[in-house]
């Protein structure tokens, strides 16, 4: 079976995805692990502690919030170069059996359903993971529901995560 599909996009959807990303990437725990360590170094300063564990702290806090916000700046910087690469904001996806294509006027690339490790689904777009760092954003409204039925087969049938 062979499917082909249309995909448009746009910078809002370029945004929401890299930020989709993003929280996903960084989770939840990260940002509560932030809070704690804010709050145990508020505590420390407001009681007078300058000792080198204070120090220890601050460094630490700076360093996770500037790593999270550099992993944001770059994946979104990518992307919009990749956008506006792009030329006209049209794809073609095309499914089959045992691999899948997305072309543009700036290549093409097929890939096997193997390489493929995780698909995040988002309300109107699919985040299709390759690894913890790589990912292609697939809008949706482009695909059938038939497509996007065998497109989640193909990525389970070949190990892939769907989440």
């Amino acid at each position: 079976m062979v499917y082909e599909a249309t995909l448009a996009y746009n910078e809002p959807l370029i945004r929401r995805a890299v930020l989709s990303f993003w929280r996903r990437s960084v989770g939840v725990g990260f940002f509560v692990a932030i809070l704690l360590e804010a709050g145990a170094l508020a505590v420390l300063l407001a009681a007078g502690d300058r000792s080198w564990w204070v120090g220890m702290l601050g460094t630490v806090l700076v360093g996770g919030v500037a790593l999270a916000g550099a992993v944001y700046v770059i994946h979104y910087a990518n992307a919009i170069r990749k956008f506006k690469e792009m030329g006209p904001l049209l794809a073609s996806f095309r499914a089959e059996e045992s691999t899948f294509t997305l072309a543009s006027e700036i290549g093409t690339a097929t890939f096997r359903w193997a390489a493929v490790k995780e698909v995040w689904r988002f309300t109107d777009y699919w985040l299709i993971l390759f690894s913890k760092a790589q990912f292609v954003t697939v809008p949706i409204a482009g695909l059938s529901p038939e497509m996007q039925t065998f497109v989640l087969e193909r990525v389970d049938a070949a190990g892939g995560k769907i989440s």
